[in-house]
């Protein structure tokens, strides 16, 4: 039965943040709630009648239930999944316990799918990020002309499982059996920036432990703060008034010649560094895109990508980074952020984890800042690095496979998700409680870009074009436009004709 897709990053939040950490290790998926008949009075001809329960659709902690039948048992017991091996986080199978709480919650997720559907998960290991897209694309595509029937379910690298659907390898997901795209395991604005003239060949969410991680994000040193008697950032953003101009304003004057070469090196302070990847943070956080959608569904270039404010942008990073002495590119980036040697400085979510677990280092975490203040939402995006999940074209038993996506998505949302954002980056790497909170609104802001997806399908005429002009120094995005925008059309015509005819 055809879903109706309604749900909000939003009603995910809310979700999450009420609910308690222990729900990490409970597979609960029963009602929060019994119902108790009121006790009878002896001697008393009238009964009394117990109230009747309200079912809120939560289970008992706190979480809301999945409409998977609780009876539910696949005829197919073995479910194969093909997967990216050079995943950068941990996503899809752990060896077992070891007290560790993400690798835990993995475990425990697999586990309750495979309870709760009679069926045993396995794994097929395959090169795919950006660097292997074509021989991931290859290898399912042999596997579907052959018919070997190798693996039901595909998780891929973003960037590789759009090449994949536009080879049409992939089936068309949104009519079948068991998925509720209703649900906030399914985030609306990634499932409806998929869908493609009414069809939907990639999915993600909660199923994703890599979505959370490559958040991207904004740290701030605060003994730099402190140092040049800075306002305070968390505030900014409080206040709405956490803006681009206002971070290049404060980065201003914060530099300094830490290896007296009288040059300006990756050795120095700096108030912004910025490295490649990182200037998507600037062009998302400014409300910009490369592609829309459409009327009739279809992929279109946005009107903000070629437009005025990414001209504006190019040249106050430009400014920035490349003028003043203030701001450098790339420099090291993330280690000199992690030495103290930076102000600004912006990377994915994980970065906190694996690389600012510093001794000494007082770092606070802040959303993209807004292009100004009359834009009324923070904006960023999430690193490419993230899985879709997807079924092949010729999978043997789709409905089943939607129920073990399914599954596989509200028992992440109810485990895998709690232990890396709630108990993970917002406690354990975050040093105070502003920083939590930020992590809430950073998670909110995330948007999602069919165009930054197909960037390898489409020559890399979207973010990286962006990203290159950037770097280069150059700071006339409009002969840019000149030269691209009608190559980048042509590559949009092609992609929306192959999906058009897939599935």
């Amino acid at each position: 039965m055809k879903k109706r897709i309604r749900s909000t990053i939003a009603a995910l939040l809310a979700l999450l943040t009420v609910a308690p950490l222990a729900a990490c290790g409970s597979g609960d998926a029963g009602s929060a709630q019994t119902t108790t008949a009121a006790p009878i009075v002896k001697d008393t001809p009238a009964e009394t009648t117990a109230p009747e329960t309200v079912d809120d659709g939560l289970d008992a902690n706190g979480f809301l239930r999945d409409t998977l039948p609780e009876d539910l048992k696949l005829t197919q017991t073995e479910v194969s999944m093909l997967y990216w091996e050079d995943v950068e986080e941990p996503e899809f199978f752990v060896d077992g316990v070891n007290g560790e709480v993400i690798n835990d919650a993995i475990y425990a997720r697999n586990q309750a799918v495979e309870d709760r559907l009679g069926i045993k998960l396995s794994y097929i290991g395959q090169k795919g990020n950006a660097g292997n897209l074509k021989t991931f694309v290859a290898h399912v595509g042999n596997s579907i002309m052959t018919n070997d029937y190798a693996f039901d379910i595909i998780g891929g690298y973003s960037q590789t499982m759009a090449n994949v659907a536009y080879n049409q390898y992939l089936l068309d997901l949104y009519n079948l059996e068991y998925f509720n795209f209703d649900m906030p395991w399914w985030p609306s604005l990634l499932t409806e920036e998929a869908l493609v003239n009414g069809k939907l060949f990639f999915a993600s969410g909660d199923i994703s432990t890599n979505l959370l991680y490559k958040m991207y994000s904004n740290f701030f040193n605060k003994q730099l703060i402190k140092n040049y008697n800075l306002e305070d950032p968390y505030q900014l953003v409080k206040d709405g008034k956490w803006t681009l101009d206002k971070m290049f304003e404060m980065a201003t004057g914060v530099y300094k010649d830490l290896d007296g070469n009288g040059t300006k090196d990756k050795a120095d302070q700096f108030g912004v560094i910025v490295a490649n990847l990182d200037i998507d943070t600037y062009f998302y956080g400014s409300g910009l895109r490369t592609t829309d959608k459409n009327e009739d569904g279809t992929i279109k270039i946005s009107d903000s990508y070629f437009g005025e404010r990414s001209q504006e942008l190019l040249e106050k990073l430009n400014r920035m980074i490349f003028v003043s002495e203030d701001g450098i590119y790339k420099g090291d980036a993330a280690n000199a952020f992690a030495q103290g040697r930076a102000l600004f400085y912006a990377d994915r979510a994980v970065t906190a984890m694996k690389t600012f677990n510093v001794e000494g280092l007082e770092f606070g975490i802040l959303p993209a800042p807004k292009w100004d203040e009359a834009q009324e939402e923070y904006y960023t995006c999430a690193g490419n690095p993230f899985t879709l999940y997807a079924l092949p074209i010729n999978c043997r038993q789709p409905d089943q496979m939607s129920a073990v996506l399914e599954c596989l998505a509200s028992e992440g949302y109810r485990r895998t998700t709690p232990a890396i954002f709630e108990t993970s980056m917002k406690v354990k790497y975050s040093q105070d409680e502003d920083s939590a909170q930020m992590y809430d609104i950073i998670r909110d802001a995330v948007t999602f870009d069919l165009g930054r997806v197909f960037g390898i399908t489409m020559g890399d005429m979207t973010q990286t074009l962006y990203r290159n002009a950037v770097s280069s120094g150059n700071t006339v995005w409009s002969s840019t436009s000149a030269a691209y925008k009608k190559m980048l059309g042509n590559y949009v015509k092609r992609v929306n004709e192959a999906l058009l005819n897939a599935g």
